[in-house]
């Protein structure tokens, strides 16, 4: 940690004496580079946003519009096709009606569905496994013997005389039915337990075959009642063209034709997966009113766990751990290495909070009719709270009276602390958990193998991508932000955020051609928040930043000399 610090503060403004015209220069040149790169990512994303759409990709969602505007009532799919029919050919209309609890029903089925799966192969396994015979005998007979000797099993009971057992039933020693001791009554009584094994196999498959045919008695009544429209459906006409005529229409002013007393709105419809159907019934306001809730749930979450960090952060940077007296030899090496791990807990803890905190609340609190939606909004969270934790936390040390606003001092432990927090990030987080992915690879590994059958297997061994872009681009924006914003004070900063992209690159490669289930197909929304919100606020903090950084160290310098001059 030394050695490293040592290697960033080496670089920094902090170090340099004086500060001349060539910093200017050097900061216009970089700023000039930066603000070209934003708005040529801009149009490239733009430009394959475009080539995504042609001719030769077309797909459904381009045929397809999705209506907004329709009255509760209105919930005939034929009627609204034959009203949209004056724009061309419709080929299928539905509404969306407002069946929200059906549909999160689907889950729980394909739960006891899994079970019964479950059930009638152990079943199976069991109904086939091979009886005990030839050298498994003895070993049976044996480990029966062994059993009884130590008192783990039940006493058997006497054999039957001979005069009282009937003539048919009798059987010879080493047969089922014999002598108990011999190796046909261990055969006996494993062919009892193997039939009471099967027996409460049968009733453990009955019951999943109830547990199940309730569950769709009740989703069939739900279904046959009548249920709202939500407002939204989705028309697809038979070419694209026609679906944009429409919608240019209904966008026009001057279009004054009206569907059951309303004017209706319409825009391109989102890719099928895309399109979070239990949650198309929520009203925008709704929807507004749990974004901002969930929004200030993680503030106070986010807060508390910069406080965290900004305490251990500032208890570190102070070398309060240095002055505990922990001993000499063995022992002393033992509670330091204790202590440094009881200071790095809490500052797990606090990023930990942020990472199951903000998808969490978007998939139980929150409403998005889109996935894309889901995805932007943990994005965009994310960044906002990592980059708020790492700018407080490196602020803590302006708390020390010692350290002037952005003096040479702060560089060595705010400054120290925003590299050795994008170092952690692009080594570990980026190699350790975003690569390797020791979860599914224990779940591949360990769970896949001793699967009963192929559909579980199946969906052990698959690494779901779900949030993968929202995460491995909202980690992608924090280096934007604290790059551009702290660049100006350590330019190391610029090449460690170029290794971060140029390994991202590779590792984002592997993990979704080789290891990953494909996405939900998306547009390109991320990338758009990227160049359009991301990019630009970095590069006006930079800016900031920059008229902070080159205003501290000769105001440092005028109070060092004034004080000098007064003593």
């Amino acid at each position: 940690d030394c050695v490293r610090n040592r290697i960033f503060t080496a670089t920094t403004l902090g170090n340099a004496s004086t500060l001349n015209s060539s910093y200017g220069a050097v900061e216009v040149l970089v700023s000039a580079v930066f603000t070209w790169a934003m708005f040529a990512g801009l149009d490239i994303t733009l430009k394959e946003e475009a080539a995504s759409r042609s001719e030769s990709d077309v797909t459904q969602a381009d045929h397809t519009l999705l209506v907004s505007g329709l009255p509760p009532a209105a919930t005939s799919s034929a009627e609204l096709g034959r009203w949209f029919a004056d724009f061309g050919p419709v080929s299928h209309s539905v509404v969306a009606l407002a069946n929200r609890e059906l549909l999160l029903r689907m889950p729980a089925r394909q739960a006891l569905l899994q079970s019964l799966h479950d059930a009638q192969a152990a079943y199976f396994l069991a109904r086939t496994a091979p009886h005990p015979s030839g050298w498994r005998l003895p070993l049976l007979a044996g480990f029966g013997h062994l059993r009884r000797g130590l008192g783990l099993g039940e006493t058997p009971p006497p054999p039957p005389s001979a005069a009282s057992a009937p003539s048919s039933t009798r059987s010879a020693p080493g047969e089922p039915g014999g002598n108990p001791y011999m190796p046909g009554a261990s055969v006996a009584a494993a062919a009892t337990a193997r039939e009471q094994r099967l027996l409460l196999l049968r009733q453990a498959v009955q019951q999943a075959s109830a547990a199940l045919a309730d569950h769709d008695r009740e989703s069939l009544s739900m279904v046959k009642r009548r249920h709202v429209g939500t407002g939204l459906a989705f028309v697809s006409f038979s070419s694209p063209e026609e679906a944009t005529h429409a919608r240019t229409a209904l966008s026009s002013p001057s279009y004054t034709r009206a569907y059951c007393g309303r004017r209706l709105a319409a825009r391109r419809a989102p890719e099928p997966s895309d399109v979070k159907w239990e949650n198309l019934e929520v009203t925008r306001r709704e929807r507004w009113r749990r974004q901002l809730a969930s929004t200030g749930v993680m503030l106070v979450v986010a807060s508390f766990g910069t406080a965290i960090i900004s305490v251990v952060c500032y208890i570190q940077g102070k070398n309060v751990l240095n002055s505990l007296t922990l001993g000499d030899g063995m022992r002393g090496t033992i509670l330091s290495l204790l202590v440094n791990l009881s200071v790095m807990l809490p500052v797990i803890l606090g990023n930990v909070m942020l990472f199951v905190s903000v998808p969490l609340l978007a998939e139980k609190l929150e409403r998005h009719t889109t996935f894309t939606g889901k995805e932007l909004a943990v994005m965009l969270k994310l960044v906002f709270f990592q980059v708020y934790n790492s700018v407080f936390a490196s602020l803590a040390f302006l708390f020390d009276p010692s350290i002037d606003l952005f003096a040479r001092p702060w560089y060595t432990t705010g400054g120290a602390l925003i590299a050795n927090i994008l170092f952690g990030d692009a080594i570990f987080i980026q190699v350790v958990l975003d690569w390797v992915r020791v979860g599914g690879l224990f779940s591949r590994l360990c769970l896949a193998p001793r699967a009963k059958t192929q559909l579980q297997m199946d969906r052990l061994y698959v690494d779901d991508a779900d949030i993968y872009l929202a995460f491995r681009v909202q980690l992608a924006g924090k280096f934007i932000i604290l790059a551009l914003m702290f660049g100006t004070a350590i330019p190391l900063l610029y090449l460690l955020a170029a290794f971060y992209f140029w390994l991202a690159g590779w590792i984002d490669r592997y993990n979704l051609l080789r290891r990953l289930s494909p996405p939900p197909r998306t547009d390109a929304a991320l990338t758009r928040a990227l160049c359009l919100v991301v990019f630009p606020l970095g590069m006006a903090l930079h800016a900031l930043m920059a008229c902070l950084f080159f205003s501290s160290l000769p105001a440092e310098d005028a109070a060092e000399a004034n004080a000098a001059a007064a003593a």
